[in-house]
């Protein structure tokens, strides 16, 4: 291989690591675009994160006393957070 030949293929491969960078940029790109809304959620969990454990916390130990009790609140709570959000996307279809 004479020096002409070494140097072609250093150019070419040199432009195909460029063009794999390039790739790479635009696939991080969408990836994070694709990710977004879940990375958004995990903040927003975060967020909250002391008053969860904590609620959840007092729950468990109101849960070891009233099991009973405790069952129907949950399950109050499930129905009550449910029938919001069906409202909620409710209301959203109706001002669209």
């Amino acid at each position: 291989m004479n020096r002409r030949e070494r140097a072609a293929e250093l150019e070419y491969l040199e432009t195909r690591i460029l063009q794999q960078r390039l790739d790479m940029g635009h696939a991080l790109h969408d990836w994070r675009d694709a990710t977004a809304p879940i990375d958004h959620g995990w903040q927003r969990l975060m967020q909250w994160r002391a008053p969860l454990l904590g609620g959840f916390g007092l729950l468990a130990a109101q849960g070891v006393r009233r099991p009973r009790s405790t069952r129907a609140w949950m399950r109050r709570g499930l129905s009550t957070f449910l029938l919001f959000n069906r409202a909620r996307a409710l209301y959203h279809l109706v001002r669209r």
